[in-house]
């Protein structure tokens, strides 16, 4: 099974490059072995996001979505068949009276050196909690510490305690941890260089270290940033396409699926038009054409719309999100209307924050991260979005179908534009590997005979 196809088992195929590395001196096999893939090289892209800080609990972080695998580690994790398995913990979780326990592995570093021990579990949990992650703890809780290794839930539910420590919006990190200087388990370690995130080999890695040396991952000034790069060969990957004027030769197009959605808000300045069901009916009403180029991904046809009805406003959007400001300018042309019209207006990261706590807004443009891979951690990521006390009471009672994911926001303040997706072109001698619904960067390898 190639990489790009799978991107599990770090530690097992590390182990089976240096078996076959002692086989290499002594054996006829040493040119069959020759020609795989080693382990080593550099990769660098640009992403129309912004990378001052990156924080897993963070519902509305969109590069945490796209390079959290790569940093971060959950107690649980899952695969594309929705298997759950320990990746931080020891084990299953097992009984203890009428609670469930938790033990983490022994001897576990992150990145920059700093013991992870339930106590960091929990403040990780508490961390999430507080942010994007209040819904989906619900119903197991917070633990309590039992021992330097050991936390305990009130939960009785194995299969359920374990979804829940999976996500990638309870990811373990070290007490104390700054978005700033992102510091977890995962492949790779964090440094920052300039404006750029380098990641680079983590060799304390919990289930072991990326294959590569190196990602450079530097921030896209707009779309065209990382076309031109990669179309120039500066970049070894190319964000929604490979190339600016024409298709790098031999690029490869690859698609790792949605790993949030854009999402349109009304605020209590749009007066009459601040109501459920609003905003995803101006969605619905925006024809797909319009969107297109911006690779929002299939989310069902358009539907007759007047467009924006409501006072003349902005739509308020972040500064420092290229992808965001430029489909925010894109909206704004496709629902203004003779007297109402919407003007596209950037402003700071924690203006944002601030006015969708105070919903001082008429119109603004975020981002929304599922809770989990089923249709509930979907309907719990835009719900709780929109209002995080009711994507409680969800939780605790949950639909009984599934519906379509605008279907779900004709109850919210929020509509669906389209998926973030993680897509673009690559080079031929890299080959990815995919976790759900991102890439799994740490198991990205590079050919150096330049064939895959």
């Amino acid at each position: 099974m190639s990489a790009e196809r799978c991107g599990s088992g770090r530690r097992e195929l590390l182990g089976w490059t240096a078996s076959w590395a002692a086989l290499e001196a002594f054996s006829p096999l040493r040119a069959f072995a020759a020609g795989r893939r080693p382990v080593g090289g550099k990769l660098a892209l640009r992403i129309p996001w912004p990378l001052a800080s990156l924080d897993p609990h963070r519902i509305d972080d969109a590069s945490a979505a796209i390079l959290g695998a790569g940093l971060f580690d959950t107690l649980y994790a899952t695969d594309d068949t929705n298997l759950y398995a320990p990746s931080l913990a020891e084990s299953d979780p097992e009984t203890m009276g009428s609670r469930l326990r938790v033990t983490l592995r022994a001897g576990i570093r992150s990145a920059f050196g700093r013991p992870i021990e339930a106590k960091d579990a929990l403040f990780s949990l508490q961390r999430a909690a507080a942010s994007g992650a209040s819904a989906w703890l619900a119903e197991i809780g917070l633990p309590r510490v039992e021992s330097p290794a050991t936390l305990s839930f009130a939960a009785r539910d194995v299969a359920k305690l374990k979804l829940a420590l999976a996500s990638p919006l309870t990811a373990v990190v070290p007490a104390g941890f700054s978005p700033e200087r992102p510091d977890g388990t995962g492949p790779f370690r964090a440094d920052r260089e300039g404006v750029d995130l380098v990641l680079r080999r983590n060799e304390n890695a919990a289930s072991g270290p990326a294959f590569l040396d190196e990602i450079r991952v530097r921030p896209a000034i707009d779309l065209a940033d990382s076309l031109a790069a990669f179309e120039s060969g500066s970049d070894d990957l190319g964000w929604l396409g490979s190339g600016l004027h024409e298709p790098r030769p031999g690029a490869r197009v690859f698609d790792a699926g949605a790993c949030g959605w854009a999402v349109l808000r009304t605020g209590a300045a749009a007066g009459a038009w601040d109501a459920p069901g609003v905003a995803q009916r101006i969605c619905d009403g925006i024809p797909p054409a319009r969107l297109s180029y911006l690779a929002l991904g299939p989310l069902g046809s358009s539907e007759p719309d007047e467009g924006w009805g409501g006072p003349v406003c902005d739509l308020l959007v972040r500064e420092d999100a290229p992808w965001l400001r430029e489909l925010a300018r894109a909206v704004a042309a496709a629902v203004s209307r003779p007297s109402h019209e919407v003007t596209a207006k950037p402003v700071p990261a924690g203006e944002i924050i601030a006015r969708r706590a105070s919903r001082v807004y008429a119109l603004a443009l975020d981002v929304a991260r599922p809770l989990g891979r089923s249709a509930l951690g979907t309907l719990l990521g835009l719900t709780t979005s929109d209002d995080p006390a009711g994507a409680i009471d969800v939780m605790r009672h949950p639909p009984r179908s599934e519906a379509p994911v605008r279907t779900s926001c004709r109850t919210l303040r929020i509509g669906v534009l389209g998926e973030i997706r993680i897509q673009g072109a690559r080079m031929p001698d890299v080959a990815l590997a995919f976790a759900p619904g991102s890439i799994d960067f740490g198991s990205i390898t590079r050919s150096r005979s330049g064939t895959p």
